[in-house]
């Protein structure tokens, strides 16, 4: 990473419309919940799962490519997305064992056990990012394969992690709601970095350690339909802001890494038949189609074809999907399909 890339990744929360707006409304929720007193303890019980799962979503959107959506109502429900809340877990295990180490060793041991945990932290959000695994993020294998995969520019993350550590301590005699701003903004910032640093490695594509037991069919089989399930929601959250194109881009993407693309794309579209938006579903059906032709599978494409017709009868394949279509259609028997497809 350049350092104008850099610059940029420190920077985005500011310059980015949607994450400056999700920055002020977490800003001011937790300014608002720091000063209610014991209303504000519920506040905050809403506020700060939501603020933790919108650093993964910020930092998994920059490890991608994608453009960050302000946070939906999603975010503030605390059952939702679980996997998200596990940095917490992490903060309070590296707060114990720096506490610990201090009480045995004195300030020499637990700056050795902040300094470890400082190095290891950005690995640990940045393979929870990618994989949405607890247990993988605390892999040991799946961290060095990560630190690897990022080569020197990893150092990047652990060393803008030292430097907010510095400043943060200068904002004391600010204004408190100057002070917040500023803490919330290091925040951002810190996993915007994470995420560039992730970007240019391609490694958002590419993580993943199989876990040391192995697990039985239908285990597998589990883990594929939850990993699915997860996707879907995660996209879902894209496309449901008015941003298509990142949604199914991250779908697409996923579909390539499962075990099963061939089923993987039945799965995502049947459950997308379910959908109050039912466009979505159309467009989809398009790469679909497009997919199922590439690979000769005639007979399931037409099919899809005409399940998409009874939601929209003027639905039709990409443009240059289309003679493909008319060929199978017309190898098949289905002339008035075919014939429907010639028409303008």
């Amino acid at each position: 990473m350049n350092a104008n890339k850099l610059v940029q990744a420190i920077f985005f929360p500011l310059t980015e419309t949607s994450v400056l707006l999700a920055l002020i409304v977490f800003w001011l929720l937790t300014a608002l919940a720091g000063a209610a007193g014991m209303l504000g303890i519920w506040l905050a019980i809403i506020v700060l799962p939501a603020v933790f799962r919108y650093q993964l979503f910020l930092l998994e959107a920059q490890a991608r490519g994608l453009k960050p959506q302000p946070p939906g109502a999603e975010f503030f429900n605390l059952t939702h997305d679980l996997w998200m809340l596990f940095p917490v877990v992490v903060a309070v295990a590296i707060g114990w064992a720096a506490y610990a180490s201090y009480s045995v060793g004195g300030t020499a041991a637990m700056l050795a056990v902040l300094t470890v945990a400082g190095f290891v932290y950005p690995a640990i959000l940045g393979v929870l990012a990618i994989t949405h695994s607890p247990l993988q993020s605390i892999n040991p294998v799946a961290l060095h394969r990560f630190i690897s995969e990022c080569g020197l520019s990893y150092s990047i993350a652990p060393v803008y992690l030292v430097l907010i550590a510095i400043l943060m301590p200068m904002t004391r005699d600010f204004a408190s709601l100057v002070r917040a701003f500023i803490e919330m903004f290091f925040v951002f910032s810190l996993h915007s970095v994470i995420g560039a640093v992730i970007a240019p490695k391609g490694i958002a594509d590419d993580v993943y350690i199989p876990d040391a037991d192995v697990p039985d069919d239908q285990d597998v089989l589990d883990d594929v339909e939850k990993n699915r399930i997860s996707v879907l929601g995660h996209a879902y959250g894209f496309i449901s802001r008015d941003n298509r194109d990142g949604g199914f881009q991250h779908l697409f993407g996923e579909i390539k890494k499962d075990p099963d693309p061939v089923a993987a794309w039945k799965w995502y579209f049947d459950k997308m038949l379910g959908w109050e938006q039912q466009r979505h579903v159309l467009f989809f059906a398009q790469h679909y189609v497009r997919d199922m032709l590439a690979h000769g599978e005639r007979i399931p494409a037409l099919k899809v074809i005409m399940r998409c017709r009874l939601i929209d009868e003027t639905f039709k394949p990409f443009q240059e999907d289309i003679p493909a279509a008319i060929q199978a259609a017309e190898s098949s028997g289905n002339i008035e399909l075919a014939a429907v497809l010639k028409q303008g």
